[in-house]
């Protein structure tokens, strides 16, 4: 059995700390271990260089390479090239058509669902808008492209696959093969509680994103792992108080404790919709997609026009706006904004306001999200809690789900509408507090940084000032620009 450690990028922490510990536990008990990575000189389209830009590449070439000098052990390297071109595969896809991108599939394989995951996820572009889109869409696939066949070939001999999250075109059809052809595979993952250090999580033969394997995940860990002194609180706690939960910067600490936006009557019933980033979910697929509405915006427009026409003054509606949404300047974001209406008691709260969510949320009369972990933490707080899009603790009984848009409106409109039992929200904090483990190579965390053997893994300074240069390059010129308001331009003059 070969073990092979696949690793796309290393620029990505903890995924480079974690599949290095993971290979020096696996050499440690004489497995054949063999890692993959790319060619070094060649430049790869992927979730991290979605413009193919040659510095961003040679950073994470550097930092891989010295991640594997600390390895202890004998072990293999194999490269991919992404020198292979497949103008045959990419024709069949229609990239001026935005729906079909999504549902196109090769040998059974979602690369639609891929590429768009690594273009949206930087980009942030997640209504296609954007002037360089076919390009990066067609680079994207084609590095997808030569890394699939690549991992193809390499396993036709008894292996074993591991990676790290799975979600973009450099993993996820590799994930997809493996499922497909019985081969195993393991998707690492790290989400700390903000207490103990054991935040890895291994996620076999499925993505951690896929809804019914994680709620499995979930439910049979309370059912028969979780200590039935649990004492998971503090995971909701913490959140509220602004720790570092689920490895994600708090927003909160940036927010002016138990202020409450201009326009909050406690008087009346306040109902507040707190958004997501729609980029984030938008390419997910399968179950995410079946949905009530198209997307979180269009949940948006049609609740406010209801709300306008139904003119309950007894009813305020808050839409607080995700904090990281702040730096979003496509248009999808800015729509939202604009559906201030303090006339018609609509009141949206802009992502850098610092207006208290929590207190917006303990303050609530009712909470709606669409795929926000914010669902999970109104339930805890004894909120009644609508999810309208797609999350994990839909089944846990304890988050009212709309089948229709009418029965929405009834949840809405219910002055006597009771907040579901608290339990729901134990048994999914429970997973999150006690169902990961830990490397004894690995430590750290995100605020002091993560270690692989005590010591972090850091590029040159030199190397550091290119990856800089390279990061706001793409961000400023290729993605504000170029990719949106130059293309804003060139739409505006035709």
């Amino acid at each position: 059995m070969i073990y092979y450690i696949y690793i796309p990028t290393g620029l990505n922490t903890p995924m480079l700390e974690i599949l290095l510990s993971e290979a020096q536990e696996l050499i440690h008990k004489k497995k054949i271990v063999e890692f993959i990575v790319f060619k070094p000189g060649e430049v790869f389209t992927c979730s991290k260089n979605i413009f193919s830009q040659k510095f961003i590449s040679i950073a994470s070439e550097e930092k891989i390479k010295k991640g594997l000098k600390k390895i202890n052990g004998n072990y293999k390297i194999s490269y991919i090239s992404n020198k292979k071109k497949y103008p045959e595969i990419i024709r069949k896809v229609n990239l001026k058509n935005t729906k079909n991108i999504k549902k196109f599939n090769f040998e059974g394989i979602d690369f639609g669902n891929a590429i768009n995951s690594s273009y949206i996820g930087l980009s942030r572009d997640a209504e296609f808008d954007g002037l360089l889109k076919h390009y990066s869409l067609r680079n994207l696939l084609n590095s997808s492209l030569n890394i699939y066949f690549f991992f193809k070939e390499k396993l036709k001999v008894k292996s074993k696959v591991i990676l790290y999250n799975g979600r973009h075109n450099e993993s996820r059809p590799i994930v997809r093969y493996c499922n497909k052809n019985n081969i195993s595979i393991d998707v690492m993952e790290f989400s700390g509680d903000g207490e103990k250090n054991i935040g890895v999580r291994r996620f076999k033969n499925h993505l951690p994103t896929d809804l019914k394997n994680m709620e499995k995940l979930i439910k049979d860990f309370w059912k028969y792992k979780s200590p039935r002194d649990n004492k998971c609180d503090y995971y909701f706690k913490y959140k509220r108080a602004g720790r570092v939960i689920n490895d994600r910067v708090s927003y909160i600490l940036k927010q002016t404790k138990k202020l409450l936006p201009v326009g909050w009557d406690k008087n009346k019933k306040n109902i507040v919709y707190f958004t997501s980033s729609q980029d984030e979910y938008s390419c997910l697929g399968g179950v995410y997609d079946q949905t009530i509405y198209k997307n979180q915006n269009e949940s948006i427009f049609k609740i406010v026009n209801d709300f306008k026409r139904i003119r309950n003054k007894k009813y305020n509606l808050f839409i607080r706006c995700h904090p990281y949404l702040k730096d979003v300047f496509w248009n999808y974001n800015k729509d939202v904004i604009n559906l201030h209406d303090p006339k018609n008691n609509i009141f949206v709260v802009k992502p850098d306001s610092p207006v208290s969510s929590y207190e917006m949320l303990l303050g609530a009369d009712k909470v709606l999200t669409y795929n926000s972990q914010t669902g999970i933490e109104a339930v805890y707080w004894q909120k009644p809690s609508i999810i309208l899009g797609r999350r994990v603790y839909e089944n846990l009984n304890c988050v009212y789900k709309p089948k229709n848009h009418k029965k929405l409106l009834q949840l809405l409109f219910n002055d006597n509408l009771k907040p579901k039992p608290k339990l729901g929200s134990i048994i999914y904090a429970s997973y999150w507090v006690d169902g990961g483990f830990t490397y004894k190579s690995f430590s750290g965390s995100m605020k002091t940084g993560y270690k692989f053997k005590n010591k972090s893994i850091v590029n040159s300074f030199f190397i550091k000032i290119l990856y800089l240069i390279a990061k706001g390059t793409q961000y400023y010129f290729y993605n504000y620009f170029l990719n949106y308001k130059f293309g804003k331009i060139l739409k505006l003059l035709k």
